[in-house]
């Protein structure tokens, strides 16, 4: 005999695939939990791939945010005033030291000039040869002076040069007079441009044939130069 349903009873058929398909997803994460857990390791790399991607794309000269540093309220470094450019004190370039030497003696006439490139005529010697000098002609017994500031390094006297007197200068410059008589200096003398240091003489073998002159030599490191292109304007 077929038993009556009350309407109270649920029906048995609903529950039971309910607790299957449950029962059958359980079993199927127990299988293949390894598998799950290896394709979501999959897809967070990638995730992390393409986040890497987006930021690398980004242009390099982008501007770097700038810092911005706060002053420390207890930073006890002074504050220095930069000084007032009325107060900051001026100080005069030092002047260009210049050789500008005066003639040897006043109112000279150069009777033969400096010549190392070309043969002059010697008539002491009755022939052509270079002339390593400048010749300043003048009366016999004119006082000959010092042509600029410097310190007597060398004196003799003979028979032939006569006199000879070479004071050394700054940077390099030398110069030496001949044909001198009545030398008044001597070797370590601090000389000024002005002073005497001899007279013009004569008798001395030495170019005896020209008129009475003092012979004036340069040097500038150790060069012979000629004296001429380094006087002052008024005296050449």
């Amino acid at each position: 005999m077929k038993r009556k349903k009350t309407s109270g009873e649920a029906p048995v058929e609903g529950g039971g695939r309910a607790k299957r398909a449950a029962a059958n997803v359980a079993v199927f994460f127990r299988k293949n939990i390894y598998i799950i857990l290896m394709i979501l390791c999959i897809l967070a790399i990638a995730a992390m791939i393409v986040v890497a991607a987006v930021l690398g794309s980004q242009p390099d000269d982008m501007p770097d945010t700038p810092t911005i540093q706060v002053p420390d309220d207890d930073d006890d470094t002074p504050i220095v005033t930069p000084p007032d450019d009325d107060d900051t004190p001026t100080v005069d370039p030092e002047p260009e030291w210049t050789f500008a030497p005066e003639l040897p003696v006043e109112q000279a006439t150069v009777s033969q000039g400096h010549s190392e490139d070309e043969l002059v005529f010697n008539a002491t010697e009755n022939k052509w040869k270079t002339h390593i000098g400048t010749d300043f002609a003048a009366a016999e017994g004119s006082e000959v002076k010092a042509v600029f500031d410097g310190t007597v390094t060398a004196v003799s006297t003979d028979s032939y040069y006569g006199g000879v007197v070479e004071i050394t200068h700054e940077n390099g410059y030398v110069t030496t007079c001949k044909l001198l008589g009545d030398v008044s200096v001597a070797v370590g003398d601090k000389v000024e441009s002005g002073d005497v240091i001899g007279k013009i003489a004569n008798g001395f073998y030495f170019e005896c044939a020209d008129a009475p002159h003092v012979h004036v030599e340069l040097k500038v490191n150790g060069e012979y130069e000629d004296i001429s292109t380094y006087l002052k304007e008024g005296d050449k």
